[in-house]
């Protein structure tokens, strides 16, 4: 008994002894809202908020003499710039324009810093969607269209128009030309026989949007240059191909935020584009696609619902280019002379090239230069953005044409805003200036030295519109000309327009010209009667006081082919009446027209026949004319309709292809199937699809429809009774299958013979099979009963599905 009271004793100083020692069992005590006493450090794990931005870090925070430090590092996780912080520990004192507030409720340490401080955010309008790339197949390509033409009194001719095409993955290759053959009569305006006009081979580089030809060409031009025919090689960038590209400057808005905010940005009153911006300088440049001049109203709303709403003038312009980005074209080989008379008609070797590049948002450089054995030519310009006030233009160019030298200035001005738009051009050049153009039309002179072609000395011109809300729309155009032989050209246009009830519109128009001394207008109304009908009246007064009333009826074709036709009666002072009329049919294979027109002096009857025929899949095909690209469409399925961007394009035929022959190159556009049109035993994997073809070529689209290899089958029990609900069903191969109420199963990817297997939730099994006449299901019929031996459950069990049953009576 002794001993037992000693041990408690000696346990009981022990633990007196131990009371006293610090122990690592325990917690710190929590911080306290007044922090240490001042000359202590302590250190404490809160968590950093900037600018009320909590992005969820928890750092290490010391708190010593009334001041917080912090580790560089932290601060700079948090967004604040590293220039801004001294290295090692950071005393938030020392900071300037730096505030530090403890949050003991939340463990926060609430930090408020300069926005300039924060990293800056720009939003910009690259996610405005995917990029399709151009998709081409092999194929060959004949358009055709025969016109035949008879005049009264006169000759009849024949004219059969052709272009050939081949096309794959390594280019374009093209031909045209037309065939031309007197019927009856003469006539010397034109030969008989075959004129080829262009002969060529193309492909495109859409990742950097470049483009190269070998054949005949048609040279690039600036606004103040001119283009030219020849026959050689052309390089030069082409943004065509590219069309997610914005090739123009959009202007950007930037701003700067203290707390998280959300930017509105409201275009011409429409809002574009709603962002959530962190504090920091933040900046916009995701504007629409617009051009002109505009305003742009900002709405930056903070967390609590403060507004600050900003307005800021711009104006956007497609001539300029990005800061950055260039644009050339250079094309060299021989002119191309009596084009359209000659077949093989080549002079003199020539060569041409522009370049264009982007310096700022405001200011795009440009210059061009031409040679050829006789001619040098060479200038500069620039476009110069005038911030919201428009965009002005200049280039000054010089050239040495056999030996003399020629100067041309040309300068401008564009202004354009929402219903009002206002610009000018103006050229003046010397006498002794010229082009490759001018050099290709030479032809000699007079004999006594003087130049038989000249380009113009001057030329001017001035153009303006308004709209006047309810009261339409106004337009005025001035045109001066001096010509190389001293003739000179004054017209003066002006036009009025008014939308009246529903589409039916009015339109008026006055012209003077100064050299004849004489006024001429005319005033029309259209009326449109629903959507394929309308008509037109329209009263006109020439320079010479004749009048002339006309009156037009037509009715437009449907865009997915059928019958349209129009037809004319003019009243004229001289000449007799004038009629017109002709009628048009176009289907999937081919389009055709007839008609005629005159007056009482002479007639002329006409008749024309076009379409193509398409090689492509081991197929030929017979469609409309494809005057750019197209595509074949493939179901494998007849009668099937097709859609392009929502328009019907007509139906499948019976080998299950149609041919869309009037798209785009290079847009991406969506392509799909009237699945109504599908009978039950059919479907198809895909019914929408978006892509772009590349440029005069052909793509095979396969949208395959296959037979549905489906079906709705019974299973029971050697009872005559439906199996259990929730079986499962397995067969070789396929996924698991479940049974429904009256054992019912819906199987898929059935064959001729289907063996079963089939396990309740009871974990009993049996087998059976389904054989399938014909080898595949008949459309909405529902197979069976099969049976499928179970095993007998134990006496006095319940099925699965009967206790189920029974669960559910319970139920009130």
């Amino acid at each position: 008994m002794l001993l037992h009271r000693c041990a408690w004793a000696v346990l009981l100083a022990l633990c007196a002894v131990d009371a006293t020692a610090e122990t690592f069992s325990t917690l710190p005590p929590p911080p306290s809202l007044s922090p240490a006493p001042q000359g202590d450090r302590q250190q404490y794990m809160l968590g950093l908020v900037v600018n009320q931005r909590d992005r969820g870090d928890i750092v290490p925070v010391t708190f010593q003499n009334g001041h917080y430090l912090l580790r560089a590092s932290d601060l700079q996780n948090a967004g604040i710039p590293a220039e801004k912080l001294p290295a090692g520990e950071v005393d938030l004192a020392t900071l300037p324009e730096v505030q530090a507030e403890y949050n003991s409720q939340r463990q926060l340490l609430l930090l408020t810093v300069p926005p300039g401080w924060l990293p800056a955010q720009t939003f910009t309008g690259d996610d405005r969607g995917p990029r399709y790339p151009g998709q081409v197949s092999n194929g060959l390509l004949l358009n055709y269209d025969a016109y035949a033409s008879r005049v009264e009194r006169g000759s009849s001719r024949l004219a059969l128009l052709s272009e050939l095409r081949l096309f794959g993955p390594a280019g374009q290759f093209s031909s045209n030309g037309v065939y031309q053959q007197t019927l009856s009569g003469s006539s010397a305006a034109q030969e008989d026989g075959y004129i080829r006009y262009d002969t060529f081979w193309a492909n495109e580089d859409e990742n950097r949007a470049l483009s190269w030809r070998v054949g005949d060409l048609i040279s690039d031009s600036l606004a103040w240059s001119s283009s030219v025919r020849l026959g050689g090689v052309s390089l030069g960038r082409d943004f065509s191909v590219r069309p997610d590209l914005v090739t123009y400057p959009l202007p950007a808005f930037a701003g700067q935020a203290a707390v998280p905010s959300t930017v509105d940005l409201f275009v011409n009153g429409y809002r574009t584009s709603r962002n959530d911006v962190q504090p920091g300088p933040w900046s916009l440049t995701n504007l629409p696609f617009v051009n002109g001049a505009g305003d742009a109203v900002i709405v930056t709303t903070d967390a609590v619902g403060r507004q600050i709403t900003t307005t800021l003038p711009f104006y956007v312009t497609s001539d300029l280019l990005k800061p950055g980005l260039s644009d050339f074209s250079f094309s060299a080989g021989a002119q191309r002379e009596n084009y359209g008379v000659k077949n093989f008609d080549y002079g003199s070797a020539a060569a041409s090239g522009s370049y264009r590049y982007g310096v700022s948002d405001w200011l795009t450089l440009e210059t061009h230069a031409e040679a050829t054995e006789s001619l040098v030519m060479g200038g500069g310009g620039a476009q110069f953005k005038l911030g919201a006030f428009g965009v002005v233009n200049g280039a000054l160019a010089q050239s040495q044409l056999a030996g003399e030298q020629g100067t041309q200035y040309n300068w401008g001005y564009q202004y354009n805003r929402d219903g009002f738009s206002i610009g000018t051009q103006h050229t003046v050049r010397t006498a002794q200036f010229g082009n490759l153009a001018l050099v290709g039309n030479r032809s000699g002179d007079t004999g006594d030295g003087n130049i038989l072609y000249a380009l113009s000395r001057r030329s001017a011109q001035y153009n303006a519109s308004l709209a006047l809300n309810q009261f339409g729309s106004i337009g005025a155009a001035y045109i001066e000309i001096d010509s190389g032989d001293g003739q000179q050209t004054r017209l003066l246009n002006l036009s009025w327009s008014k939308n009246l009830w529903g589409n039916s519109s009015v339109y008026v128009s006055a012209s003077h010209d100064r050299e004849q001394s004489g006024w001429s207008g005319a005033v029309s109304l259209v009326i449109p009667f629903g959507n394929e009908i309308s008509s037109a009246v329209s009263l006109e007064r020439d320079r010479e006081g004749n009048n002339a009333q006309r009156l037009y009826v037509s009715r437009a074709m449907p865009s997915d082919g059928g019958l349209s036709w129009d037809a004319s009666w003019a009243n004229q002072a001289s000449g007799g009446d004038y009629t017109q009329g002709s009628l048009r049919w176009r289907d999937q294979r081919f389009d055709s027209a007839a008609g005629f027109y005159g007056d009482g002096d002479s007639s002329t009857q006409w008749a024309d026949f076009s379409g193509s025929l398409v090689m492509m899949d081991n197929r030929v095909f017979a469609a409309n004319q494809v005057n750019d690209a197209f595509v074949l469409v493939k179901t494998g399925y007849p009668d099937v309709t097709v859609r392009y961007e929502n328009q019907p394009m007509g139906r499948t035929d019976k080998e299950g292809y149609l041919l869309v022959p009037s798209i785009n190159s290079w847009y991406p556009a969506k392509y799909d199937l009237d699945t109504l049109d599908l009978p039950a035993d059919v479907t198809t994997p895909r019914v929408q699809q978006r892509f772009a073809v590349k440029r005069q070529s052909g793509f095979l689209l396969n949208f395959p429809v296959e037979p549905l290899r489906a079906a709705s089958v019974i299973v029971q029990d050697q009872h005559q009774q439906p199996v259990p609900v929730s079986s499962v069903v397995t067969r070789a191969g396929q996924a698991a299958e479940y049974v429904g109420w009256d054992g019912l199963v819906w199987m898929e990817n059935l064959q001729a013979d289907n063996l079963i297997h089939l396990q309740t939730p009871d974990g009993r099994t049996c087998d059976t099979r389904l054989t399938l006449p014909g080898g595949r299901p008949q459309a909405l019929k529902t197979y069976g009963p099969l049976t499928c031996s179970l095993p007998d459950l134990p006496t006095g069990a319940a099925p699965v599905s009967d206790a189920a049953n029974s669960t559910s009576g319970l139920l009130p």
